[in-house]
Order: C-alpha cells, then structure tokens, then sequence
C-alpha cells in the first residue's frame, strides 16, 4: 500500500471513526459499521492490523491484514503483509492461500513464490517447486531462501550436480559463502562422498570456521561416522567440548554418548529436512546475529513448515517468540521439544526463565524441580539453587550446592567456582560464617581477582566489624575491577560509615545510588549516613524511597524501625 493511499486511508478512518462515535449515541439496533465507506474498511482492517503488530497479537494481525487483503487483492504489498502475519500466527494454510491469490494477479512477488514452493517442497512435487524458486527476485533476503530450498530440491530431483552449482554460488556475501559450502559438504554427505565433503569442510576453515562452528563440528564427526571413522569422530567432538567449558547437555554429548555406545545417531534426511536445519541455522547464525528479527521469526517459521517436529528450530523459534512477549506461543513450543531430545533441558530451563520474568515464580521453582528430576546436572541443580536463592530460602539453597560442590573435581571448581561461592553466600546467610569465609577464600585461591567474592567477603568482615584494614583491600581491589559496579561500590562506603567516616562515606554511597538507582540496600545505607551527618529529613526520605525497591523481608523490618525511632530504635533492639 503505497504511502499516499496509507495517508488518504488515515483521514477516511479519522472521519470514519467520528461516524462511529456518533453512531454509539444513536439508537442500540443502529448497525454502526453500514457507516463505513470501503476504503475506510480497507483502512481500519490495515490499522488494526499494524496496531496488533505492535501489541505481538499474531492471530489478530493475521486476522486484520487477510481482511485487507481480501478487500484489495491486487495490492501485492498488502498481500505480503497478509501472508507474513499468517506465517506468524503459524497458520501455513492460510499463508498459502493467499499467496495463491497473490500469484493469480499474474505479477511476482519473492514471499508469496517461496511460500507456494515450499509447499510444493514438502509434498516432495520438486520440478514444481523449483518453478517457484527460480523466479528472478530483486529481494535478497528472499533470494537467499529461495536458492537454499532450491539446491536441496534439484537434490530431490537427483539433479546433484545442479544443487552443487547452488550452494556454491548463494547470494548474501562471506557468510553465505561459508554456508554454502556446508550444505555442499552435507550434500555429499548425503551421496557418501566423503573425500568432497572433506574439501568442502577444508575450504570452510581457510576462510574462517568459526562463522557455522559447531554446525561445522557436528558435519564433521558425521562425515567420520559414517565413513567408519568413529574414533575420530570422538575425538572431535570431545575436544570441542573440553574447548568450550565441557558440554553437559545438547547435541555434543547426545552424540557423544551414542558413538561411545557403538549406536549410529545419523538418520537418513530428507530435502525438507536439509531445509528445515538449513534455515534454521541461517535464522540465528545470520539474521539473529545481525539482530535482524523479523527475518529470524520468518526463517525458522517456514524452517518448521518443512519439519514441524525439527527440535532446534522449536527451541530457536521459542526463544525469539519469549523475547518478544509471545509467552503463551513461546511455552507452547518449549514443551513440544520432547524429553529424549538433546535440546529437551535447554527447552525447560528456558521455559522455567520465562516464568521468572512475568513473576510466575511457583511456576518457575515446579519447572526447575521437575527437570531436576528428570534430567539431573550441573546445571539443572544449579539453576534449582539459583531460584532459591533468589527467593531467600537458604535452607533449601545450601544442600543444592552442597551437593554440586562434591560433584565437582578440584580442577572444575578451578575452572568455575561460582557453586562454591554461592555455596559460601548460603553459609553466610544461615550464620555458619566460618564456612562462608572458607568457601570465599578458596575462590580467591582459585581466582584472586574474582570482584564478587572480594566483596561479599569484604563488605561482610566490615558489617561484623572483623579484619578491617583486609576487608579494605578487597573492596577497593574490588572497585578497581568493577568501578561501575553500585554493589562493590556500595560495599566501600559502607566501610567508611562502619569506621565511622560519615563524609568519605556519604560520597561513596551517592556514587553507588548513581550507578544502581533501584537498589533498596544502597538507598537504605544512604538514608543511614544522612542521619549521621544530621540530615534528618533526607534520611527519612532514603528510607521511604528504599520500601519502594523490593528489599528483603528483613530489610523492610529494619527501615520501618528506622522510620518510627531513627537508627537508635535499631540499635536498641533486641
């Protein structure tokens, strides 16, 4: 819909809208909508239909731009507006029907072609498929799909040496150069030529693997597989793994599990199936890195029109829609990732995620819990703990951790002592102090400029008023590492007040608001050097202002003593 007819429309709404305001006045059997002209119909289905857009309302955008369409089916731009909302509210039916009528005007539009052919794809009619796909387009991004489909059909029509010359020639630039190459590889993969599918992978990493790298890792080990090369295949893959921190969950240990196992973990695909992992990497490799999201929810949605059970594309796909408050969809595609998937407990944990930020936190906790339970690791009971911690239950945090810290070899809590510090954080909080230090100081042994632990370890010898002039060096060794961080620099002035150094203090903690303006502790400590320098009122302010930030139970106790007897009434208590 071109920009003149868009502000044309927008005054016909305007005046249609007036119409239905005079209209709710009217009689009750009055039908208000016989007031509407047809364009401004056209116009209040396209607005309703941006407005839904706006609100992530894919069945109602989908509902709105069909409705537009149907009403101008000659504007292809219309159309595509129609048929990407379709696609969004996953209704591939529907997106297929409108491109049907979006090609029956006789012009070309790339979204509609690609729509038809991947249709034609999956009902596996390729010499059909490819008449869609090698339509002339000036859209690249479309051009790009369509060439990936195309080359994995001319593959279903035997035609190997046709689907050679497309992914060696994919549009897009050094991405899509390396890309390209790996579909090859898979191709000949597919055909048992192992040595080309070798070159291919050779050619991949002189120009830089790291662009598709564990996709390129996992081609690798199934080229070695599959040519009776096991041994290698392991090595591969375990040595990636250890490369990158060792991988409890996903492909790399499913795989390496299997091959240890003697089992044969590569399954025969299908062109559609090439096509669904093809677009799938292409969504979150390329477009999802360029932060290009539309074309990523885009590509993974025609990536599952092919495979709709495809796991990584589910998860990637869950992940986009949650990132854009399309929970509901999001969940629903999480728990369609089955329990036997290697993607199974990335799937719940982001699910579990999901729940903490809308505040559903039972929610969360029985996520975590049953996942725990049914996929047990370093990371399930870490992420357990993690949730009760977050809601103070220390209690049920400590034998978590406990547990994970014994689980774990000098050498990976070397790597990452993060469960040992949190360990130390639930010792702490339950009054066993000297296991606390124990635990904070073996991290600094393994990590000496570890700022976290220098100052919680720091920040607590001052607040129990033990090893001052130490505690001092670790909470400005602390600044020194993180000086935006308002915690670490809360924690120094909090050590002047505690050594009774109210202006050093005060300066400190004014900073420290600055860089963490929503922190009830921070707020809180300032109130209390207000009051020390005789600034009365402020820190009556302070500590209003810190009620208004979720502080702790035992922390709101204390400001509301603050705020009936000022800080004598704390320290008089009991």
């Amino acid at each position: 819909m071109s920009d003149y007819h868009v502000s044309k429309l927008a005054k016909l709404a305007c005046l249609s809208l007036s119409a239905l305001a005079v209209a709710a006045c009217a009689t009750p059997s009055q039908n208000y909508a016989t007031t509407l002209t047809p364009e401004g119909k056209l116009f209040g289905d396209y607005l309703a239909g941006t407005y839904a857009r706006y609100l992530s309302d894919a069945p109602a955008q989908s509902k709105y731009f069909g409705q537009a369409f149907a009403q101008k089916p000659t504007d292809l731009r219309l159309g595509r507006r129609a048929v990407v909302a379709a696609i969004s509210a996953g209704d591939f039916d529907k997106a297929e029907t409108i491109a049907s009528q979006m090609t029956a005007t006789g012009e070309k539009e790339a979204l509609a072609e690609t729509v038809l052919g991947a249709k034609a794809l999956r009902a596996q009619d390729y010499t059909k498929a490819l008449s869609y796909f090698e339509q002339p387009t000036a859209d690249l991004t479309m051009s790009i799909m369509m060439k990936i489909m195309a080359g994995w059909a001319h593959h279903g029509l035997d035609d190997n040496n046709a689907a050679r010359e497309v992914f060696k020639s994919l549009p897009g630039g050094s991405y899509f150069d390396r890309f390209g190459l790996l579909q090859l590889a898979r191709l000949e993969t597919t055909l048992g030529n192992y040595a080309a599918a070798r070159e291919a992978l050779a050619l991949i990493e002189a120009q830089r693997a790291d662009a598709v790298d564990l996709e390129f890792r996992l081609t690798r080990a199934e080229i070695d597989a599959l040519d009776g090369k096991a041994q290698d295949a392991l090595k591969s893959l375990q040595d990636y793994s250890d490369d990158n921190g060792t991988f409890e969950t996903g492909p790399v240990p499913a795989l390496i599990a299997a091959l240890e196992a003697g089992e044969a973990p590569f399954a025969a695909l299908s062109p559609k199936d090439h096509v669904a992992r093809a677009l799938t990497e292409v969504a979150y490799g390329f477009f999802a890195a360029n932060r290009s999201y539309d074309n990523t929810e885009l590509f993974l949605y025609m990536a599952l029109s092919q495979d709709p059970n495809y796991d990584k594309g589910q998860l990637w796909l869950a992940d986009i829609l949650a990132a854009f408050d399309r929970d509901a969809d999001a969940l629903a595609y999480y728990d369609g990732i089955p329990t036997r998937s290697p993607y199974f407990v990335q799937a719940q944990m982001a699910k579990g995620y999901s729940f903490l930020r809308d505040d559903r936190d039972d929610e969360a906790l029985a996520t975590f819990k049953r996942l725990n339970d049914v996929a047990p690791s370093v990371i399930t009971r870490d992420a357990l703990g993690r949730i009760y911690l977050s809601k103070e239950n220390y209690d049920a945090a400590l034998p978590i951790y406990e547990a994970l810290v014994a689980s774990l070899s000098d050498h990976e809590l070397a790597q990452d002592p993060s469960s040992l510090y949190l360990r130390g954080v639930c010792y702490e909080r339950l009054d066993m102090w000297e296991k606390a230090v124990a635990d904070f100081q073996r991290v600094l042994s393994y990590k000496p400029d570890d700022a976290d632990t220098l100052n919680y370890l720091g920040y607590t010898w001052v607040d129990r008023g033990e090893n001052l002039t130490e505690a001092f060096t670790m909470i400005r060794r602390a600044v020194a590492l993180e000086p935006s961080s308002g915690a670490i620099v809360d924690s120094l002035g909090w050590a002047h007040y505690k050594l009774g150094q109210y202006a050093e203090a005060k300066e400190q903690l004014e900073l420290a608001v600055t860089l963490s303006p929503s922190s009830a502790t921070i707020i809180d400590h300032l109130g209390d050097v207000y009051y020390k320098l005789g600034r009365k009122t402020e820190a009556r302010y302070q500590w209003e202002r810190a009620l208004e930030f979720d502080p702790t139970d035992k922390e709101i106790e204390t400001i509301n003593q603050k705020l009936q007897g000022g800080l004598g009434a704390v320290q008089a208590a009991p």
